[in-house]
């Protein structure tokens, strides 16, 4: 067991180059808060008083840049046998004491400015917290791995209080491998081809929407900076023909599709997926780097989806479901854009041993899930619609060829919704123009839930699901008897099962 280096015992400050990291981080929040009032102040010059309350604005960030850099300066860690103790404040002090045995993640992330002066940003997580408990922004690569070291031994050699009635928890690495470790088998490595594949199949509707919010918010410094004429004669300008509105949408969603694009491409360059004896591990980033890691214990469900384009190009996004929070579950989920088949089929046989479709007996949800999709999503807006445009005119009848497009759809998707379970596990398969399936493994479950509507009670109809540590599962509109069978069965076999869940 590793002993704590000394330099680690007595209080320590983060590294000079947080200084850097600071204002960086605080010249992007300048910009962003500033950036609209400067532009409409450019297009309307005028406007001396909005000028000035920006300035105000400008000026109160600059403050809170010193006060950050006086935090810096006051900013003390250090290390005790069985917890990290931590000091900040300048005339009202904290003193926060992080137990080992509470740390669920230890996770290393390097932007531009950390690889540029070859430090990285250490982040801890605990139980409970919906974000990073501790971060501390700067510090060495060998300094780093000491605090990660040393924390590791000790949760090996000082089991938590709470083993003798719990299950015990070992630490989740997510992030571990901006500083190398053991180097795994390449299982999967993204070329500029693969990530065009990925920024291609992207949801485009998402940056759509993401850039019409945009550019609604700038419209409220717009009474504010230009004059009334100035406001309308722009606005006339920009919608004041069909043709240019239309011009206006192409542009946005040419704008969209080149964002996202783009961003893939940053986010993802160089992707690697690397396999070892513990689990898997995601190298990712041009500008940020970060590697997240998943112990294959940690691993709780196993999801992959596509979609036309996707299944286009024969590719899949795989979501490893790790142990986490629900506010956590998005930041823990290991994300694999852009795998093929094969990569899923080797992932699976380290989640699911011996996996044999021939293992599985095979169901279909009831057909009257499409009923009732059809009278959700079909006659009830139909009608409400219909009514309200017949008030008006007759044509609002038309609204009533609604329901058939939704019938069609519905039974598309029931069609293509199955379930498979075996004595180990459950294998699910749906979608309506993509596909998604799921794995579950038994042992990982952690309740069971059934759930039934008025409806499926007239029918003897259940929903069952499942909820585990990385999310959870449902089998919606199923017979009721084999709910109950199906519940008594995973409920007894969490029971008797000598698996650790995590």
């Amino acid at each position: 067991m590793n002993s704590s280096p000394s330099s680690l015992r007595e209080e320590t400050r983060q590294s000079p180059v947080a200084i850097i990291i600071i204002l960086q981080r605080l010249f992007v929040i300048i910009i962003k808060s500033a950036w609209p009032v400067l532009i409409f102040y450019f297009i309307n010059p005028e406007s001396k008083f909005e000028y000035f309350v920006a300035l105000i604005g400008i000026g109160a960030v600059a403050l809170s840049t010193v006060g950050s850099l006086i935090s810096y300066f006051n900013f003390y860690f250090r290390l005790e046998e069985t917890e990290l103790v931590m000091r900040s404040g300048l005339f009202n002090k904290t003193f926060r004491t992080i137990p080992f045995d509470r740390i669920q993640t230890i996770s290393f992330t390097q932007n531009i400015i950390h690889r540029i002066f070859n430090v990285v940003q250490l982040d801890l997580d605990t139980a409970g917290s919906s974000g990073s408990e501790l971060a501390i922004k700067a510090l060495s690569h060998s300094k780093a791995n000491e605090i990660k070291s040393f924390i590791l031994d000790r949760k090996e050699a000082f089991p938590t209080q709470h083993e003798e009635n719990e299950m015990p928890q070992k630490l989740e690495d997510t992030h571990q491998s901006v500083i190398p470790e053991k180097p795994g088998n390449t299982l999967l490595h993204l070329s500029i081809k693969d990530l065009l594949k990925v920024g291609v199949s992207q949801n485009h509707l998402r940056t759509v929407g993401i850039m019409v919010a945009f550019i609604f918010g700038l419209t409220q410094y717009a009474e504010d900076l230009l004059s009334k004429e100035k406001e309308e004669e722009i606005w006339l300008l920009l919608f004041g023909s069909v043709v240019i509105i239309t011009t206006l949408i192409v542009l946005l969603f040419v704008a969209a599709f080149f964002l996202s694009l783009i961003n893939t491409v940053l986010k993802y360059y160089n992707l690697r997926l690397l396999a070892s004896e513990r689990g898997y591990t995601i190298t990712a980033g041009l500008f940020t780097k970060t590697e997240q890691s998943a112990q294959h214990q940690k691993i709780q469900l196993l999801e992959w989806r596509n979609n036309p384009i996707k299944r286009f190009f024969g590719i899949y996004t795989l979501y490893l479901k790790q142990a986490a929070s629900a506010a956590l579950n998005r930041k823990r989920t290991l994300v694999v854009p852009g795998c093929y088949l094969s990569h899923i089929k080797a992932v699976r046989a380290s989640y699911f041993s011996n996996f044999n479709t021939a293992d599985f007996s095979e169901y279909a949800i009831s057909p009257l899930i499409v009923g009732r999709i059809v009278l959700y999503l079909g006659v009830v807006p139909a009608l409400i619609f219909g009514t309200l445009y017949f008030l008006k005119t007759w044509w609002g009848l038309l609204l009533l060829g609604w329901i058939p497009v939704v019938w069609f759809f519905a039974r598309i998707y029931y069609q293509k919704w199955r379930y498979a379970i075996s004595s180990k596990g459950v294998y699910l398969t749906k979608g309506f123009l993509g596909q998604r399936a799921a794995i579950l493994l038994w042992y990982k479950v952690q309740s069971v839930k059934l759930k039934q509507s008025p409806f499926q009670r007239r029918k003897d109809l259940a929903t069952l699901e499942f909820s585990t540590a990385g999310g959870n599962l449902t089998l919606p509109y199923i017979s009721l008897t084999q709910a109950e069978a199906l519940r008594d069965y995973v409920l007894y076999a969490v029971e008797r099962s000598t698996n650790d869940w995590m």
